[in-house]
């Protein structure tokens, strides 16, 4: 995904592509909107403008290796983490777990809600949360070497859904994080996360889209 397929945000689409482009990039980011905003496709444009090695006119080129493997959700250097359901009783699961249900929303309606990915996920009744075992796997993947030599992103989709174990180890990973690693939090509730995290990230707000805009 482009900037230029964002709907909306002018003025922050400048402030993130000079970010990138002095090399003042945090290793943690807070995206904070309402459903619909398009915060999460936001993320997904930085991370394609981030990882391009052929930027221009002020957006990723989208021809690359690495903007086509941006595109088909599928860079070896980007990682998900988002609320799941558990798929076996007693037994945490992983966003891996669901990651071509979650690829596959992404890919036909970027800008949905956590209703639609419950719904996606078959949840029924059951709560989705992000569990302390994800925290593990979120170590594991950053202590791998970057594929591309570059940058290693994590986004965390809804990050106010972990628990309090998972929270308090993502804190850890903040305050100490891997080298040329960027975690990208989009949240829609921020006042749920941990204080101690929010002072940890660069804080960015989108606001509702304009009329002028969605036309």
């Amino acid at each position: 995904m482009r900037f230029a397929d964002i709907i909306g945000h002018d003025a922050l689409k400048v402030r993130l592509r000079a970010q990138i482009d002095a090399g003042r990039v945090s290793h943690a980011q807070l995206f904070t909107g309402d459903a619909g905003y398009g915060s999460l496709p936001l993320a997904l444009a930085y991370v394609q403008y981030l990882f391009c090695p052929h930027r221009h006119d002020g957006d990723s080129c989208g021809e690359c290796p690495s903007c086509l493997k941006m595109q088909q959700l599928a860079h070896p250097d980007l990682h998900f983490v988002f609320p799941v359901i558990k798929k076996k009783s007693g037994k945490d699961t992983v966003s891996d777990d669901f990651l071509p249900e979650w690829r596959e929303l992404l890919e036909s309606t970027p800008y949905f809600n956590f209703g639609l990915w419950l719904k996606e996920m078959g949840a029924e009744n059951q709560q989705a949360q992000i569990y302390v075992k994800e925290s593990d796997e979120i170590l594991r993947k950053l202590s791998l070497k970057s594929s591309q030599g570059g940058y290693k992103v994590m986004i965390i989709w809804l990050p106010e859904k972990m628990n309090v174990d998972c929270s308090n180890k993502l804190l850890k990973l903040l305050e100490e994080p891997p080298a040329q690693t960027v975690f990208l939090l989009v949240s829609e509730e921020p006042d749920r996360l941990l204080t101690t995290i929010l002072s940890r990230t660069q804080r960015f707000q989108l606001h509702g889209i304009s009329e002028q805009s969605i036309a």
